[in-house]
Order: structure tokens, then sequence, then C-alpha cells
């Protein structure tokens, strides 16, 4: 298979979040990118983390290992349909926040070729309050980045 010079040889980072617009994502990007590489990333609340730590102290290292290894479930979940669709995926789990940075870092570190993110379609002042994951991912990530729009409603 040849390469784009567009897209780089480095895998495909695939966000999941277990919404039906991360799962759509990964159908999306498996017709697109068949055969690719892929990490799939779900990056976990760090506000929880820190807010445990905040009223918990010692007791909050059980917390953050709970958030993290529910982040890799959920990834691990997300990879498997990446399987599915067509890709030699892996999972990762990250901690962070805002979560586009959480992104955008583990993008850095794996040399991603091009960064795969669902949208939930928000607009308007939904947007404003809730922000945006992949207007974020796309603003800042100095890399291809494939936004999935939400699956069609039935």
């Amino acid at each position: 298979m040849s390469q784009n010079p567009v897209v780089g040889r480095g895998p495909i980072l695939i966000c999941y979040d277990g919404s039906p617009g991360s799962r759509h994502a990964i159908t999306a990007a498996g017709s697109l990118l068949v055969g690719r590489d892929a990490v799939v990333l779900d990056v976990g609340p760090l506000d929880v983390v820190a807010e445990t730590y905040a009223a918990a102290g010692s007791g909050a290292a059980d917390v953050s290992l709970a958030v993290f290894e529910g982040t890799l479930a959920q990834a691990e979940a997300g990879a498997e349909l990446a399987r599915q669709a067509g890709f030699k995926a892996e999972p990762r789990a990250e901690v962070d926040a805002p979560t586009w940075r959480g992104i955008l870092k583990v993008a850095d570190e794996i040399d991603a070729a091009a960064i795969v993110v669902g949208s939930h379609g928000f607009t308007g002042l939904r947007e404003l309050i809730e922000g945006s994951v992949s207007h974020d991912v796309a603003e800042h990530a100095g890399r291809p980045v494939l936004v999935v729009p939400p699956p069609p409603k039935d």
C-alpha cells in the first residue's frame, strides 16, 4: 500500500469516549484509512482526580487508579471496534484536562499521522457552554485531523 504523502507513516490516533459519535468516527475512519496501525485513546477526567486529592488526601490515589483503569477499559472497547473496522489497533489511556490537550500530548508522543475525532454536532450557545473537543483538536493539532460528524438520526 503506498502512503499518501500528506498523511505520515505513524499510527492513526483515534479518539474514543464511548459515545455514538466516537463509534461512528471509527467506522468512517476504517473506510478511509484501511489497514493502518491505530492507537485508540480515551482521555479520563483529570478534574475528578484533582477534586478527590483536595477532598480525600491520601485516599485519592485509589480514585486516580480507578479513573485510569476505567479510561483504559473504555479505550480497549474502542480498540476492539477499530480492529473490526480494519485497523491494527491498540488501546491507550490518558488522564488530562482539558481533553484536547491530552489528545495532542499523545499524538505528539506517538507521532500520529492523523487524528480521528467524532463530533457531537453542537453549535451556537451549546458549543460555547460545553466546548468542542473536535474544534480544539483541529485548531491546535498541527497535523491532519479527521472530524467525523455525528451519525444520522433515525
